[in-house]
């Protein structure tokens, strides 16, 4: 992986975000424009709802590129990931990886940088979201040993505790599955 992540639109692949989440929605199979539409949607819980004049042309865009093909099947145009549109997500690997890792990092140094007033305040919007889970343990738990508010700081303890709970089960089971 590189070392260096670019910011700025366009990905080394010259895909806007929005061109790169269809196509990594594409990777197993076809959709109908619709189905994607909601993909996006579900994934994004709410903080961006994309609509069908930003779809339905990106879409467009991917298939002029030669990134996607689209097939009329029960009177829906489903949409595939091409040949060259696989190879250009198999391009995009590194830059994914070190997206996710920029931002998961971007996170930290925000959070350990906030005052504890801040961090109540946006703590407090996060939890009041239903994102509690976006946070990374170690720099969530030392804010949270920061805030003046032991209540709050009570409650946020305890939906860690939760959330860790929920995500402990998760993997449980994909181990008793494994061994199944």
């Amino acid at each position: 992986m590189s070392k260096q992540i670019k910011l700025f639109l366009p990905t080394p692949a010259k895909l806007t975000p929005i061109q790169l989440l269809i196509l990594i929605q594409l990777l197993e199979t076809s959709k109908y424009g619709y189905e994607i539409l909601r993909g996006l949607r579900d994934a994004f819980k709410g903080t961006w709802e994309p609509k069908t004049g930003t779809v339905y042309p990106t879409l467009k865009s991917l298939e002029k590129k030669g990134y996607v093909t689209k097939k009329v099947k029960d009177e829906k145009t489903h949409y595939s990931l091409s040949k060259q549109g696989r190879e250009k997500l198999r391009e995009m690997s590194d830059y994914v990886a070190d997206y996710l890792l920029f931002n998961s990092r971007f996170i930290e140094s925000t959070v350990e940088n906030m005052p504890p007033s801040f961090t109540q305040e946006v703590f407090t919007k996060i939890h009041l979201a239903g994102i509690d889970e976006i946070l990374p343990e170690a720099t969530i738990l030392e804010a949270i040993r920061n805030l003046r508010d032991m209540e709050l700081k009570r409650v946020f303890l305890e939906t860690r505790k939760s959330i860790l709970q929920r995500k402990l089960k998760l993997v449980k089971k994909q181990l008793k599955d494994l061994d199944n």
